[in-house]
C-alpha cells in the first residue's frame, strides 16, 4: 500500500512509523529512521491513499474484464 506524494513522490505504508504535524509540514518518520516531508496535512495524505487506492481498485476490475483502463 501506498501514500502518493507531491509530485511523483510515493511511500510505501510499510516503511511508515508514523506521521507527525510539525508547523507547516508533516513528518513522515521511516522505519529506517530516516524523516521524509511533506506540505500535506495527515488527513490529506489518508484523502490520497484512499482515493489512490479506489483508483486501483477500479482498474484492476476494468483489466480482469478484459478492459483498457486508459
Amino acid at each position: 500500500m501506498f501514500i502518493p506524494l507531491e509530485g511523483q513522490g510515493i511511500v510505501s505504508l510499510d516503511r511508515v512509523v508514523a506521521l507527525v504535524r510539525e508547523d507547516n509540514e508533516t513528518a513522515i518518520y521511516l522505519k529506517d529512521g530516516s524523516v521524509m516531508a511533506t506540505g500535506f496535512k495527515p488527513e490529506t495524505l489518508a484523502k490520497r491513499y484512499r482515493n489512490f487506492m479506489g483508483e486501483a481498485r477500479k482498474n484492476r476490475r476494468v483489466m480482469q474484464q478484459g478492459g483498457d483502463i486508459s
